[in-house]
C-alpha cells in the first residue's frame, strides 16, 4: 500500500525563527517526518507520498530519496482537503493518509496497514479542547469529524492518520474537487471524509492509552519530547523482550 504526508502548511502557532516546517522539528535527536517514514517503514509502507508547500526545499533535502512530492502552491490559502486532493494524484493503491504534526507509537501505523477496511484512528479520552477536530462514532463506524460539535456527541479526539482504500480515496477525491470547485478549498480534510462516510461505512479505532501527540504548539512539542517519545522507546523496549520476533521491525523508529 502507500502513504500520504500533509506537510504544506506553515505551523505558524508552533514558532521558529529558523523558519522549519513542523514535520522538521526534532524529537527524540531527529525530524518528526523521519520518525514517521520509519513507522511507515516498520509497517511495510514505503511508497511514501509528501505534499509540501513552506519552505518545501527543507523538507525535500530532509527526506531525500525515501519520498516522492507533490507541491501546494497554494499553501497559504487552502488546507489539509486541498492537499490530499493534490497527493492523491500518485495514489493508485489502499493509502495511509497522516497529518505531518503527528507523533505516535509505531505499532499504530501497522495495525492500520493491516485493517481490510476504510478507518480512521481516535482517541475516547480526549475532544475536550476547542482546537481538536472531534470524533462522533456508532457502532464503531464513523457519523462525522468536526472541531465545533455538541459535547454530548463527542466520542473522541481525531489523531489524523486513517486509512483509504483505493476506492474510499477515490471518492473522498471526488467529494474534495467539488467542493473546490465550489470555493471550500479552505476546508479540512474532515469534510470530504464526511460526505463519504454518509454512504461507506468507516471504521473508528479506538486507540485511548496508545502514547501520541498533535504537535501544534510549543507546549505540545515539549510533551512530545519529555513524555511521549520517552514513553514509546519503554514500550518498544518492553516489546523487544517480550516479543523480539515482532520488535525487530519496530526498532529502526526508536
Amino acid at each position: 500500500m502507500q502513504a500520504m504526508i500533509l506537510a504544506a502548511g506553515q505551523g505558524s502557532r508552533l514558532g521558529d525563527r529558523r523558519r522549519r516546517p513542523k514535520c522538521l522539528r526534532q524529537v527524540g535527536g531527529m525530524p518528526l517526518v523521519h520518525h514517521q517514514l520509519g513507522a511507515l517503514a516498520a509497517a511495510g509502507v514505503y511508497d511514501v507520498v509528501i505534499v509540501v508547500g513552506y519552505e518545501q526545499d527543507k523538507i525535500r533535502d530532509a527526506v531525500g530519496t525515501r519520498a516522492r512530492f507533490v507541491v501546494n502552491d497554494r499553501f497559504a490559502e487552502t488546507n489539509s482537503m486541498y492537499s490530499f486532493l493534490l497527493g492523491h494524484a500518485l495514489i493508485e493503491d489502499d493509502v495511509i493518509v497522516m497529518n505531518s504534526d503527528v507523533f505516535c507509537h509505531p505499532a499504530l501505523l501497522g495495525m492500520l496497514a493491516d485493517l481490510e477496511k476504510d478507518a480512521i484512528l481516535y482517541d475516547s479520552r480526549s475532544g475536550d479542547d476547542p482546537e481538536q477536530m472531534k470524533v462522533c462514532a456508532a457502532s464503531g463506524q464513523l457519523v462525522g469529524m468536526s472541531k465545533v460539535m455538541p459535547p454530548e456527541i463527542v466520542d473522541g479526539e481525531n489523531l489524523g492518520v486513517l486509512r483509504l482504500s483505493r476506492g474510499c480515496a477515490a471518492e473522498v477525491a471526488a467529494v474534495a474537487r467539488e467542493m473546490v470547485a465550489a470555493g471550500q478549498e479552505q476546508r479540512w480534510l474532515a469534510s470530504a471524509l464526511n460526505h463519504v462516510a454518509r454512504r461507506r461505512r468507516i471504521a473508528c479505532v479506538d486507540v485511548a492509552g496508545w502514547p501520541w501527540v498533535e504537535i501544534d504548539f510549543p507546549t505540545d512539542l515539549d510533551r512530545a519530547r519529555s513524555e511521549i517519545f520517552p514513553a514509546i522507546v519503554g514500550a518498544l523496549a518492553h516489546l523487544r523482550s517480550d516479543h523480539p520476533d515482532v520488535a525487530s521491525s519496530l526498532g529502526r523508529v526508536s
